[in-house]
């Protein structure tokens, strides 16, 4: 009979076993225990260097994990993260199935001059959306695996952006200059360069360092105003009562409002660089930023909506002749 022998190892809780058989005929079973620790948060001064991102949140840390599982599980326990991980987690995945079944239903009226160009516009909006919010989501989940996952899943967080940027300005486009299509084409290409250079920039590893946070704020906020450029030749052209209705400028302008003010709290952390370790979990200026992300995104769909509506109504009544 074959001599058996156990050998156990202890990790925690979850066992696996595996056996072999040895030449003189020994059979051994090892039992392995799989670690599952609880994730323990952590202060700021226990955190490695590259983790130290705002010293005016003093806890609530994940600290480095070196581990996909492990920041997955991280859902699991609420730490200073979270409500940046599920505000944008939960728009992200409102807009997508928007975009995916219920387009047609909830955002589009028919007109008789309606087209799958209309659909396309508007999906193409709700795809940037979900675009930047869902990067941004994975980007506060994973950046505690490590310092490279961290600059990885930044940079994903920061082309979310550009694309909800550039999404947002051709759809206001497209139907702010419907019926002078080669205004349209003009200002799309030169968003399109515009998102280029940003895109561009923010590969490169410098704009990643902490010491740039105001200039990556004050550099969305620039590629964002450079809506005013369009804008501007609208009032030229059309006259401001005609814009306020082509783009539904007074949504465009709380969008714009939500973006900024977010964009400014967020670049002079404020309000715990004033009441330091008052909003380690929950009223942050990051947090803060997330919110005004989401309220900015949907009252541009507003504005979008609004303007397909405004534009084909008069299309319909003969008021404006579509050009090419």
């Amino acid at each position: 009979m074959a001599h058996i022998a156990t050998v156990e190892r202890e990790y925690s809780s979850v066992s696996k076993r595996r056996t072999s058989k040895s030449a003189n005929g020994t059979v051994t079973i090892e039992v392995e225990r799989e670690e599952h620790e609880e994730i323990k948060l952590c202060h700021f001064h226990e955190l490695p260097d590259w983790q130290k991102d705002n010293e005016f949140i003093l806890t609530g840390y994940v600290r480095e994990t070196n581990s996909i599982k492990k920041c997955l599980r991280s859902l699991g326990c609420f730490n200073n993260e979270s409500i940046n991980i599920y505000s944008h987690l939960i728009a992200a995945i409102s807009y997508f199935v928007v975009l995916l079944f219920y387009t047609d239903i909830l955002c589009i009226p028919s007109f008789p001059s309606t087209t799958f160009v209309d659909y396309m516009v508007i999906d193409l909006y709700l795809l940037g959306a979900f675009t930047c919010l869902i990067g941004s989501s994975l980007f506060h989940c994973m950046k505690q695996h490590s310092e490279s996952h961290s600059d990885m899943w930044s940079k994903v967080d920061y082309i979310g952006i550009i694309c909800l940027i550039t999404c947002s300005l051709i759809s206001l486009l497209y139907y702010g200059y419907m019926d002078h299509f080669i205004y349209f084409k003009v200002f799309t290409v030169i968003t399109l360069v515009l998102a280029t250079i940003c895109t561009i920039c923010v590969l490169d590893q410098r704009f990643n360092s902490k010491n740039f946070r105001p200039i990556r704020a004050g550099f969305f906020i620039l590629f964002s105003m450079s809506a005013v450029i369009p804008i501007g030749a609208g009032f030229s052209k059309f006259g401001f009562t005609e814009v306020l209705q082509r783009i539904q400028l007074r949504f465009v302008a709380w969008e714009t409002f939500f973006y900024v003010v977010g964009a400014l709290l967020y670049g002079f952390r404020i309000p715990e660089t004033l009441y330091p370790g008052n909003f380690d979990l929950v009223g942050s200026s990051h947090q803060i930023f997330h919110i005004m992300v989401i309220l900015g995104s949907v009252f541009h769909l507003k504005a979008v909506l609004g303007s397909y509506t405004f534009m084909h109504s008069n299309i319909s009544s003969n008021s404006f002749t579509l050009s090419s």
